[in-house]
């Protein structure tokens, strides 16, 4: 920086600043606005090499993240307008290239690197950004085998998804139509370059597709449908074919229902699209060639065929005949009127023999059924006896257990009379009716049966024989002991 414009920043004062000090102190902000002058004004343009740390997507699209290397570290950002730029990924870890300025961030009084370009370091950014979508779309299962379709042997219709300006155009529609005259070729006009074409490339499939989905459901209204596609153009650089490695790209023809042939530049060229499609040709000439086979061959394969089902329908009609002559020269054939005679005989022996053994089952059925009525007459008179004498023997077994149970009956009522008896001369009642007497407790009930069980104010209840009456002990004398 000039040392004019030091003075205007600092002041014209060469002397140190300890010397002679402003009338008025400076605010913060003050302070960092003239900092933020004297570095923006130095470092207006870098070149940075380092590696990328701390790195964060923010939600608007910005990109923060931190350039550091064995020494130092230093904050950055690159915003939204210039990182749409940027054909990579960018991760922690990885080495790049930025260019930009250093600029101050007033609010937190830091400086940083506001990032216009980025390239990654040792790797160039579009190979690093073809090999990370590559395994991206590796892992998701998109260049499977077990996806991919096979291509109809003789396609009615082919669209080819290309400019229609390149040599690529030309190539295919001159060997398919050298192959197959009346094969029928779409063209389906796209840029295979520059900016948007990868999009175009991605909306011109999922067209083909479409219109294909819709003549399925009415062919009157839509006639047009495509039996497969080419997807290509011819060589040039990685930028030329970079239409062909992008996302939107291979997600088209990986949800393409249409089989798709990937033709882009020539054999050495590998793009994402390859990779994706169901087959991939080295050259767009090599897809004509494989999409469709020359007519020559497919007329050849066509008469093959057809000699050989002439020659099974031949060894099918001879064999037929040789049956025919066998059936021809069977004896059926050569002498009907006899043979129906003979069947006519034996139909008439069978239904005489019929007729006898129909007799003869009568016969000893209805011999069966006489004997059977003439023991069922013999059981019935039987058992008519057997149940008579069973009744009187009834009879008899009911007068004798009734007599039996009036005996039993009698004696049992005469031995009760006399426990009652026993009973009411034995109870307390029959003792009382003598003189007796029970006296009890008046508060517990209990009978008294000792003297030394009573207490002087206790009072006694004493139950006679026709009634109670209640008293209290006054005395207790016990009992004289005898000699």
């Amino acid at each position: 920086m000039k040392q004019s414009e030091l003075s205007d920043l600092f002041g014209s004062s060469t002397e140190p600043s300890c010397a002679v000090r402003p009338r008025e102190p400076e605010t913060v902000t003050q302070l960092t606005r003239r900092l933020r002058l004297l570095i923006e004004g130095s470092f207006a343009s870098v070149w940075v090499e380092g590696e990328i740390s701390n790195f964060r997507a923010h939600p608007s699209g910005h990109w923060y993240f931190t350039l550091k290397d064995e020494g130092a570290q230093i904050a950055a950002a690159m915003f939204r307008n210039a990182n749409q730029r940027v054909q990579f990924k960018p991760a922690d870890g990885l080495k790049v290239i930025v260019t930009g300025s250093v600029q101050v961030y007033e609010p937190q009084g830091k400086y940083q690197i506001v990032c216009e370009t980025m390239e990654p370091g040792g790797i160039g950014a579009l190979q690093l950004a073809f090999e990370q979508l590559k395994r991206k779309l590796a892992a998701e299962g998109l260049f499977d085998s077990a996806r991919k379709k096979r291509l109809p042997l003789l396609p009615h219709t082919i669209g080819v998804v290309t400019s229609p300006s390149g040599a690529a155009i030309r190539d295919i529609v001159n060997i398919i139509l050298r192959r197959f005259p009346t094969m029928h070729i779409v063209l389906v006009p796209v840029q295979v370059q520059g900016e948007g074409a990868a999009q175009q490339i991605a909306a011109a499939i999922d067209w083909c597709n479409e219109i294909t989905r819709k003549h399925a459901q009415d062919p009157t209204r839509y006639p047009l449908c495509f039996d497969v596609l080419i997807v290509g153009r011819g060589g040039g650089s990685i930028e030329d074919l970079w239409a062909f490695n992008e996302e939107v790209v291979a997600r088209a023809i990986a949800r393409s229902a249409i089989p798709i042939i990937s033709a882009v530049g020539h054999e050495t060229d590998y793009t994402i699209a390859d990779f994706v499609a169901d087959l991939r040709a080295p050259t767009p000439s090599a897809a004509a060639e494989l999409v469709v086979q020359p007519r020559e061959v497919l007329v050849g394969r066509v008469n093959e065929t057809r000699r050989r089902a002439q020659a099974a329908l031949e060894r099918q009609v001879q064999s037929v005949q040789r049956r025919l002559d066998r059936i021809m020269t069977h004896y059926a054939l050569r002498e009907p009127e006899r043979i129906i005679l003979h069947y006519s005989q034996r139909v008439d022996e069978l239904q005489n023999a019929a007729r006898a053994l129909m007799s003869e089952r009568m016969r000893a059925t209805e011999a069966r059924v006489a004997a059977a009525l003439q023991v069922v007459r013999s059981a019935r008179t039987l058992f008519g006896r057997q149940l008579e004498h069973q009744s009187h023997v009834l009879r008899l077994q009911r007068v004798a257990l009734e007599t039996a149970m009036e005996h039993s009956l009698a004696r049992k009522r005469d031995a009760l009379l006399r426990l009652m008896a026993q009973m009411e001369a034995l109870g307390p009642v029959a003792v009382l009716r003598r003189g007796y007497t029970i006296t009890r407790a008046a508060e517990t009930g209990l009978p008294i049966t000792s003297v030394a069980r009573v207490a002087p104010g206790q009072a006694l209840r004493t139950q006679f024989a026709d009634g109670v009456a209640d008293s209290t002990v006054t005395l207790v004398r016990p009992a004289a002991p005898r000699e």
